[in-house]
């Protein structure tokens, strides 16, 4: 079973998310709805919130007042905080309660904060940030909750949510039809293919590794940003958003050129793999001669006059990488993704 996060904030369109992977058989917890109840239900709770706030927070009967908790906390990040270390241990616990009681490929948690807050590190297996423009968001929050322009914008504002920290982002600028289709590709990528694919998974997907103009070493493709790519480096681990500004190439469109014509980089890489077996290929910073005898013995056809000691530097480079962080073993491409893609022949060109 994944555990999934499905964050967002307001007006982001998190809730529809939710709502159609209920339709998909998906169980999903609204911490929201459930913290509400969680005050009424776990004994004792709405008086440790009570002495967390210095008092007056119950009502006559000793249950919690909700306008009064929310003009408590609002403005005073103090107050959160301290409201905070008393409820989310609790949600978290009603949380684990809760999912160890489902039967489903997946379930889901709904929440806006959960991807920042330390107490739930290690919940979770994948993280789905909702997204949308700003002019969206604040009009389709302003529709819902009837609240003026300007209070709703500063909530906005003061969210933050990082697409670094996700691993998809749907972003919700269009139709309902077109957000469901959306969350699908998600919840295949993220659920199904790897339920089921677990031999394909240990591959390297080359359409899926990313060489970056004026970065070091690779990176792997996570999901769409909204103004741009999330990618993954292959030697850390650590996360960027990359721009549209960006100059990125996949590996998979990248060929070498050869005396026969172009000689895609992942028959390079397997020419390479079997000249060198399990050594690791030389260093860019081998000699000029060291690097033509390694290409002249694992592709004796290579074009000299076009392919440069330059590009050879940039593939041994990119092979030693894949070798200590990936696998030399490569995902197949379909016929059709063979037939329609367009390899850039110079990999100084990235």
């Amino acid at each position: 079973m994944k555990t999934i996060l499905v964050t967002g904030g307001i007006g982001s369109g998190k809730s529809e998310v939710c709502r159609h992977l209920v339709s998909r058989g998906i169980p999903v917890y609204d911490s929201d709805a459930r913290t509400k109840r969680l005050y009424d239900e776990v004994q004792g709770l709405a008086a440790r919130v009570d002495a967390a706030l210095g008092g007056g927070m119950l009502d006559a009967e000793g249950r919690l007042d909700r306008k009064a908790l929310a003009a408590a906390i609002f403005s005073d990040r103090e107050a959160l905080r301290r409201l905070e270390a008393v409820v989310h241990p609790e949600v978290l616990a009603d949380f684990l309660r809760w999912r160890d009681a489902q039967d489903a490929a997946a379930v889901v948690m709904e929440s806006a904060i959960a991807a920042d807050l330390p107490l739930f590190k290690g919940v979770f297996d994948h993280v789905i940030l909702v997204d949308a423009p700003e002019d969206i968001r604040l009009e389709r929050a302003c529709s819902r909750d009837g609240a003026p322009r300007e209070a709703v914008l500063r909530r906005i504002r003061a969210q933050h949510q990082d697409p670094g920290l996700a691993d998809a982002v749907i972003v919700n600028d269009s139709t309902l039809e077109v957000l469901c289709s959306r969350t699908d590709k998600a919840l295949e990528k993220l659920v199904y293919l790897q339920l089921n694919n677990n031999e394909e998974k240990m591959k390297t997907d080359l359409s899926k590794i990313l060489s970056v103009s004026g970065q070091h070493g690779l990176y792997q493709y996570i999901a769409q940003a909204r103004n741009g790519v999330i990618a993954e480096s292959l030697a850390d681990g650590k996360r960027t958003v990359f721009d549209m500004r960006s100059r990125i190439t996949t590996l998979a469109d990248i060929a070498i050129f050869t005396s026969e014509g172009e000689l895609r980089l992942k028959d390079v890489f397997g020419a390479l793999h079997e000249a060198l077996g399990d050594a690791d290929a030389p260093g860019a910073k081998s000699s000029p001669d060291e690097l033509k005898s390694l290409f002249a013995k694992a592709v004796p056809d290579y074009d000299e006059d076009r392919f440069y000691v330059s590009h050879m530097k940039k593939v041994v480079e990119w092979y030693n990488d894949l070798k200590a962080h990936a696998s030399l073993e490569f995902v197949e491409e379909e016929e059709e993704a063979e037939a329609d893609a367009e390899p850039s022949p110079d990999p100084a060109n990235e």
